[in-house]
């Protein structure tokens, strides 16, 4: 089975620490933050009712350390949903013929390729950028089934830190800690704009625990 890392209560969630891969929702997170904005510019009612989302801490062991170029993608993170997501090259136009890629190119391809589709908490550093710091990362992986436009896996951290520029084509490494939940489609927008939001609250404590607050002294990242 796998470990269920507690977690200590908190005033952004009343979920349970339940399993990722539990197929029946066990509790309602209630909305925090007031009014989101929706697709069209428009706020969203502020007695919107949040979805019910299982949300659990399973461990991954070993865990991935992946470096990737950032690359531009739908450009959906900070226009239209206002959660600035990294899109991580994934190098799908060579899953057919691997041996030509370098290993850190084969690395996040295999792991593209293999993983649970869904959300995932994580360390990221943008290694030459400007603020090369190490921060909480709230991950995305699939196939954004409430869009219709992917036709590819794509990998989509949301650093919970606020940069100061864009870091496109620059180096992000990664290392993937744990599970949240499996991918999951909305069929109203201002529930997918919640869900995401307390997908970063989630991830952003689940990082506070012992078992991971020590990734990030890894040195797979670079130090100062």
């Amino acid at each position: 089975d796998p470990q269920i890392a507690p977690l200590p209560p908190s005033p952004w969630s009343r979920l349970p620490i339940v399993p990722a891969s539990a197929h029946e929702p066990r509790a309602k997170m209630g909305a925090e933050g007031g009014e989101c904005a929706g697709a069209n510019g428009e706020k969203a009612e502020e007695a919107k009712p949040s979805p019910v989302v299982s949300r659990g801490c399973k461990l991954l062991d070993p865990m991935p350390m992946l470096t990737a170029k950032v690359v531009h993608g739908f450009g959906r993170g900070s226009k239209m949903l206002g959660f600035p997501t990294a899109n991580m090259e994934v190098r799908w136009d060579k899953e057919d013929t691997p041996e030509v890629l370098s290993p850190s190119e084969r690395d996040i391809l295999e792991f593209a390729r293999t993983c649970e589709t869904g959300i995932y908490y994580a360390w990221a550093q943008v290694v030459n950028g400007s603020d090369r710091g190490i921060y909480k990362v709230a991950m995305s992986i699939g196939w954004n089934p409430t869009f219709t436009d992917v036709k590819a896996k794509t990998i989509e951290p949301w650093i919970l830190h606020d940069y100061a520029e864009d870091f496109y084509d620059c180096e992000l490494r990664i290392v993937v800690c744990g599970f949240v939940r499996p991918e999951l489609k909305f069929d109203v927008f201002e529930e997918l704009i919640v869900a995401i939001r307390e997908d970063g609250e989630f991830c952003r404590e689940a990082l506070d625990a012992t078992s991971v607050a020590e990734v990030a002294k890894h040195p797979f990242f670079a130090q100062e």
